[in-house]
């Protein structure tokens, strides 16, 4: 900035006089702080009064000098909640990351999976911190949005946060809980790294048969005994294919929906409260009205695109798979 200045008004300005102007013109744009945290039920209010249905909570802290501070809020719209009831795939990733303007706190988001097992955002709230309290208080809201009660028939993936994994367990004991792989081979090759370990981790994750799982851990256990322990210390059930039921509609065994959505908010995340939370509204908005105009050029499709170019790819594996069966069979009959 104090480069531009120069070059373009030929001025000399120092570093201090560039970050007040700075401030200043953001202070134009977006408001103060003090103004924005003013707004916020009136911003919750006119979601409501456009959106009829919809869910909006706001939490505050009250001082022993009457002062009001605010705690935290929950946006939830009337439209996605209704679409994820009616079509989306009863699987949802939650995850919480921090927000990086001035007064610091934390954003807990739920995404879940369309048809086309692409990002469908559902909910999400801004919090002081990510803690115990604050996921039951999300989680509570978001379950009675959804209509899912104790959870039964639903899948939760997450990182392994310790207060959200006591919180699914008391509050959605129904509830199949899956723990992202990224996460759990993240604290792994803190202790066990190269590239050996990070071939057999995956190769373990994506097992699909417990045989086949046990064989990888078997091998694991062979090299490394303290990297077995450790990979079964984190409840294989919860990260490995091979234990995963059938009926969930999805395999999936990282929460790479909510890291994607956490890297598209990143610059929303640096912005006062207001100004991020209709960049999310906004992106929620476009998104799904994008989705909608592609899913309308299908045509009667009765599968969607993605599946059916998933399916595709397991027949040519099958088939591939069916051929080195076919030649380990007949090498033996020679020999």
């Amino acid at each position: 900035m104090k480069a531009k200045v120069s070059t373009k008004f030929n001025l000399i300005v120092s570093v201090t006089q560039c970050r007040n102007a700075r401030r200043y013109a953001l202070d134009e744009i977006e408001g103060s702080l003090i103004e924005h945290y003013g707004k916020v039920w009136s911003y919750g209010e006119e979601i409501m009064r456009t959106n009829p249905g919809s869910t909006v909570k706001i939490d505050v802290d009250v001082m022993p000098d009457s002062t009001t501070y605010f705690s935290k809020m929950y946006v939830c719209f009337k439209g996605v909640k209704d679409g994820w009831i009616a079509a989306c795939r009863r699987v949802i990733g939650v995850d919480g990351c921090f927000l990086k303007g001035i007064c610091g706190g934390q954003l807990l988001a739920a995404m879940g999976r369309d048809a086309n097992n692409h990002i469908f955002l559902i909910a999400w709230a801004v919090v002081a911190v990510e803690n115990k309290e604050t996921w039951k208080w999300f989680l509570d809201l978001l379950l009675d949005d959804i209509e899912m009660g104790i959870g039964h028939g639903l899948t939760l993936i997450s990182d392994q946060h310790k207060g959200l994994v006591e919180v699914v367990k008391e509050r959605v004991p129904a509830a199949k809980h899956r723990q992202c792989a990224r996460h759990i081979y993240a604290n792994f090759k803190k202790r066990l790294k190269g590239e050996q370990y990070r071939k057999l981790f995956w190769a373990t994750t994506a097992s699909t048969t417990q045989p086949k799982f046990e064989a990888e851990m078997n091998y694991i256990k062979t090299i490394d005994p303290l990297a077995y322990e450790h990979l079964m210390e984190r409840d294989p059930k919860s990260w490995c294919r091979a234990f995963f039921e059938v009926d969930r509609a999805c395999d999936a065994y990282e929460n790479g929906i909510s890291e994607s959505f956490n890297s598209v908010i990143d610059l929303a995340r640096k912005r006062p409260l207001l100004t991020m939370l209709e960049e999310i509204r906004i992106y929620a908005m476009e998104r799904m009205y994008r989705m909608l105009l592609e899913g309308q050029s299908w045509g009667n499709l009765k599968i969607c695109p993605f599946i059916r170019l998933k399916i595709s790819k397991l027949k040519k594996q099958q088939r591939y798979d069916i051929t080195c069966i076919l030649y380990v069979l007949i090498c033996h009959l020679v020999d």
